[in-house]
């Protein structure tokens, strides 16, 4: 499976909203670097990543765009 990117974030709380409404879809979720930024929080190049399936990668920018216009 691949997976994609849909946003990044230094902290992985930033993300989390969105990774539950995105779950709440039916769309798998995965935080990338989760661990890493939680280890080494103090290095700003560390970002989490929000990623879901490719397949439903356009599907998850929709909700994405959604959640950001409200």
């Amino acid at each position: 499976m691949i997976w994609k990117t849909v946003k990044k974030a230094h902290n992985e709380s930033e993300l989390l909203v969105l990774k539950s409404r995105l779950e709440s879809e039916g769309i798998p979720c995965f935080l990338r670097n989760q661990f890493t930024t939680q280890v080494m929080n103090y290095m700003p190049t560390f970002l989490v990543e929000l990623q879901v399936p490719e397949t439903d990668y356009a599907m998850a920018m929709e909700i994405m765009d959604e959640i950001e216009t409200l």
